[in-house]
């Protein structure tokens, strides 16, 4: 090994390392909010997981799911920059009941309008986290980046906060039921979320 790739490899450790600081950090200056859960996704997560990705991460992406403004964690230099997403337990749960639910048409225009309104895809990934590797089953397409097709895995993610809520969401969103035996569970008053 020449000190080149000796250099390379301490460094990629130290960095990995400063990440998983900050993410311990972070996970205990947000549990003051209450979130139902924290979700670390994107390059890191690919990284932890052991997939292979075309760069180091160069940050960490999260999803709060919460109905407080994390401000303190906002405003925190965790010393590794952070993209912080936030869903309200709402959203997150209307998501999940629609892919429970709904036609996958609608569905999918349902998730695919905010992403144009918006201008972000939380919602797109968020229902990619819930239903796992195979969300392209669900037809969910691969999200664009700058009009090329993004070919990376974003059901890959970590869970900083809120493990047995975040398994509870997932379960429920990925027992399809249709718009058919939504009417049924609705009579029977097993249509909501227990959460």
């Amino acid at each position: 090994m020449n000190e080149e790739s000796e250099f390379s490899e301490k460094d990629t450790k130290e960095r990995i390392r400063s990440f998983e600081d900050a993410l311990h950090q972070l996970a205990e200056d947000v549990a003051e909010y209450y979130p139902k859960t924290v979700l670390l996704f994107g390059s890191l997560a690919r990284w932890l997981a052991g997939v292979q990705v075309e760069k180091l991460p160069n940050d960490m992406d999260i999803l709060v799911v919460g109905n407080t403004s994390p401000f303190k964690v906002e405003r925190k230099d965790y010393g590794a920059p952070m993209q912080l997403n936030r869903l309200s337990v709402d959203q997150t749960v209307a998501i999940a009941k629609s892919l429970r639910y709904d036609s996958k048409v609608a569905a999918l225009s349902k998730l695919y309008s905010k992403n144009l309104v918006k201008q972000h895809s939380i919602d797109v990934i968020a229902a990619c986290l819930m239903l796992g590797p195979n969300y392209n089953d669900f037809g969910i397409q691969q999200i664009e980046v700058d009009g090329i097709i993004d070919k990376r895995d974003y059901s890959v993610h970590r869970v900083l906060f809120g493990e047995q809520w975040w398994r509870r969401l997932r379960a429920y969103a990925r027992e399809r039921r249709g718009p058919w035996k939504r009417f049924s569970d609705r009579i029977v008053l097993n249509e909501e979320f227990e959460g």
